[in-house]
């Protein structure tokens, strides 16, 4: 009988946390729940760590897999592939979860009989905690506009997911956000909690955060969501969507971490390469409607950057004290 919700874990050189990540889910009030642990050739001693976890918590379903190290994508595609609960969600292996998370996200999505399960999440970073709320809000465009691209709030229908086609993009990061950016032009139900459960923990310098030139990822990835759309039809109806998400990372969030890559003329050059992407691709972007109607001091900025004030805006963001736009 196939378990009722199976939990994700991808791991690489975390010995030091992965524990409290285990913890955290043998300790979920949902019994019949298979964690799914992916150690992702580590050349640390979190193989040694995984396993006398496993050994030590012979009453859980803790599967352990071990593979070459490709990367957190196709990590996340292993595991996807391994994975026999009905529903399944992700955890990091950096992160943990409150005890009732997928007890509640399970009633839900079965309740309302949904494709995707959404709750709030507590990011934990150098300004300390704070609370992010993710929904309601409904499927379509809205639903790629307003979702946080991360993988790790959500629960997701395992039969639902394998019958779509939407992968990971190997090797490259960012691989959250084009998951989901994705999977928006497919999802008819989707359900919210009002609640936080998972502590997502941004750890200074981790990989996700450092200013180097992986932030050219995004360029990779952002096409590969373009072309997903064009080539399964939905480009027209999702172009407004595509457009605003593009200027809210390659103006927004990838920009701040842009501005703050140390060598000058790589600084420069990754800035430009999102610049330009974003006006190959969507020449008329000051006219979106999500620009010109969501409020927000962010949009307000979005809505002044040009070609000519770009690297001054780089420069102040280079000096921004936060992690985030």
């Amino acid at each position: 009988m196939r378990p009722a919700v199976s939990v994700i874990v991808p791991c690489w050189n975390c010995a030091d946390t992965v524990e409290r990540t285990l913890d955290s889910l043998c300790a979920q009030t949902l019994g019949d729940l298979e964690i799914v642990v992916i150690n992702d050739g580590s050349t640390d001693t979190t193989g040694a760590v995984l396993s006398a976890y496993a050994d030590a918590h012979p009453e859980r379903m803790i599967r352990i897999y071990e593979k070459e190290n490709e990367g957190i994508a196709a990590a996340r595609t292993f595991g996807v592939s391994k994975v026999t609960g009905r529903w399944f969600g992700f955890l990091d292996s950096d992160d943990y979860c409150d005890e009732g998370m997928f007890r509640d996200l399970y009633d839900l999505a079965e309740r309302e009989h949904l494709q995707v399960a959404v709750s709030h999440f507590l990011w934990h970073n150098s300004q300390g905690e704070r609370l992010e709320k993710e929904g309601p809000y409904p499927c379509g465009p809205d639903m790629m506009v307003s979702l946080f691209a991360v993988l790790w709030n959500k629960l997701y229908n395992t039969d639902f997911i394998r019958s779509l086609d939407i992968a990971f993009p190997y090797g490259d990061r960012y691989e959250d956000a084009c998951w989901l950016y994705c999977l928006c032009a497919h999802v008819t139900r989707i359900g919210f909690l009002d609640k936080a459960y998972v502590h997502y923990v941004q750890k200074e310098g981790s990989i996700t955060h450092n200013n180097n030139d992986q932030v050219k990822n995004m360029i990779d990835v952002f096409r590969i969501i373009v072309r997903y759309y064009k080539d399964h039809g939905f480009y027209d109806e999702y172009k407004e969507a595509l457009e605003y998400i593009h200027i809210r990372f390659f103006l927004g969030n990838s920009f701040l971490r842009s501005a703050r890559i140390k060598d000058a003329e790589d600084r420069r050059n990754t800035i430009m390469m999102g610049w330009n992407l974003l006006n190959e691709a969507f020449p008329q972007w000051r006219k979106n409607h999500y620009l010109r109607t969501l409020p927000g001091m962010k949009n307000r900025y979005f809505r002044m950057v040009r070609g000519w004030n770009l690297m001054a805006f780089a420069w102040v963001f280079r000096n921004f004290k936060k992690d985030n736009l």
